[in-house]
């Protein structure tokens, strides 16, 4: 196709409808979304619709469209019987497509400048994430990376949650800055 809109949405009738904390589930034992912060205790509902425009390089270019970001690449997984439960992801499984994503994309992890995340706040996601983009990008030898999630600002937005994530990203490369993370005092 020439021109495609890609998105997810979430969003509720009720929007007070709150939730019951229950020790190490996915919601914050506070209302508050710390990814990746000693004190994280999970995520937040939040509630939203993201969209974006999708089109090919040289054609947005032609016709003179706002570009925020490129897509070199893309990658996806299903850990199967390798991830640690049902919502939760495996480190394999996870480095695995960082690996394949920066090959299609024919990028080297040392040119990595930001990621923007999952980071649900649980001790958990927040852990595999970090050692699978450990793993992966091989940080250990090249460094660190800045990371961020928008869920500390939003919330975590279910169906709408990547879109949201991708918007952000696509954001940090427009205006040129990473924004701090909400709620962030010290690493877990």
């Amino acid at each position: 196709c020439d021109l495609a809109l890609a998105g997810g949405g979430s969003i509720s009738p009720n929007s007070k409808r709150g939730y019951l904390y229950h020790e190490g589930m996915v919601e914050s034992r506070d209302g508050h979304c710390r990814a990746f912060d000693k004190d994280a205790s999970g995520t937040v509902v939040g509630y939203g619709i993201g969209v974006v425009v999708l089109k090919r390089l040289e054609e947005a270019l032609e016709d003179g469209n706002s570009i925020y970001a490129v897509i070199k690449g893309t990658a996806i997984t299903n850990d199967g019987s390798r991830k640690v439960g049902f919502t939760a992801p495996g480190v394999e499984g996870q480095s695995a497509v960082i690996e394949n994503g920066l090959d299609m994309a024919e990028v080297d992890s040392d040119t990595i400048d930001y990621i923007e995340t999952h980071g649900t706040a649980t001790a958990l996601g927040d852990s595999i994430e970090i050692q699978s983009m450990t793993r992966a990008l091989d940080l250990e030898e090249t460094g660190i990376i800045p990371i961020g999630s928008v869920k500390t600002n939003i919330g975590h937005l279910d169906c709408a949650a990547g879109v949201a994530g991708f918007i952000k990203a696509a954001l940090v490369l427009k205006h040129k800055a990473i924004p701090p993370t909400v709620h962030f005092q010290s690493p877990n």
